[in-house]
């Protein structure tokens, strides 16, 4: 990753690697706005989609992965109604994400377990990764059903079953083949990662805001990006 730095107008060197969101605040956003819950998700993925328009649109901006926290593993311990509303809006997200594919060029790819997820929903996802597989645009890794700890675990049984040596233990990673997030940001006021890119995370920088994922703007995010600047990255050195 290289920047170079202008301070007449920093947004046009913006360029980094990978990019790692943690999107929360949808469910507080619709309480402080008096709506329904769902309706807060709602919110948050028509932000997701709105986002990675502008970035797309933004020439100052070169990001070649995203990666979005979507819905954690552990999600599945919230209340059943509520997860029955969010996971209406699966098909439908990943239907909005192929077709901004097919505007923007993005590729997109599943980070996360499928276990526990209906067949309609695999089906979905599979094809939405293989339509969009050849795009060249920008890798919009989606974090669906995820659990940084499950993903290690699992690595682990696979290099036991594989009988592979430890240094093959990253390509049994979601990440496999992908650099390690340069940025990580949580919005929502939360100051901790909740089990999102454990492994990934170890040299990476971080970014904490209490604006509410729905308000996330890209105004916001080159706010986080000029932030980010002002860092030096020792990388244990």
């Amino acid at each position: 990753m290289t920047f170079q730095v202008n301070q007449k107008n920093i947004s046009k060197i913006i360029k980094i690697n990978h990019l790692a969101i943690i999107m929360d605040g949808n469910r507080r956003w619709a309480k402080k706005n008096q709506l329904k819950i769902n309706l807060g998700h709602k919110a948050g993925i028509d932000n997701s989609i709105n986002l990675l328009k502008a970035i797309n649109k933004d020439n100052s901006i070169k990001i070649k992965y995203i990666t979005l926290y979507v819905f954690a593993e552990n999600n599945w311990k919230r209340p059943a109604l509520e997860i029955r509303s969010l996971f209406k809006f699966i098909e439908q997200t990943y239907n909005k994400f192929q077709e901004l594919s097919n505007d923007e060029n993005f590729k997109i790819k599943h980070f996360g377990s499928k276990k526990k997820l209906p067949k309609l929903i695999i089906d979905i996802i599979e094809d939405v990764q293989k339509k969009t597989n050849r795009n060249k645009g920008i890798q919009i890794n989606l974090a669906f059903n995820y659990s940084g700890r499950l993903e290690i675990i699992n690595a682990i049984k696979n290099l036991i079953i594989n009988k592979k040596d430890i240094n093959k233990f990253e390509s049994y990673l979601y990440s496999r083949d992908i650099p390690d997030p340069d940025l990580i940001i949580r919005t929502g006021g939360e100051y901790r990662i909740s089990d999102f890119l454990l492994w990934q995370s170890a040299y990476s920088e971080f970014y904490f805001t209490k604006t509410l994922w729905p308000d996330f703007k890209i105004n916001n995010l080159k706010k986080s990006f000029q932030n980010y600047l002002k860092r030096k990255r020792n990388y244990g050195r």
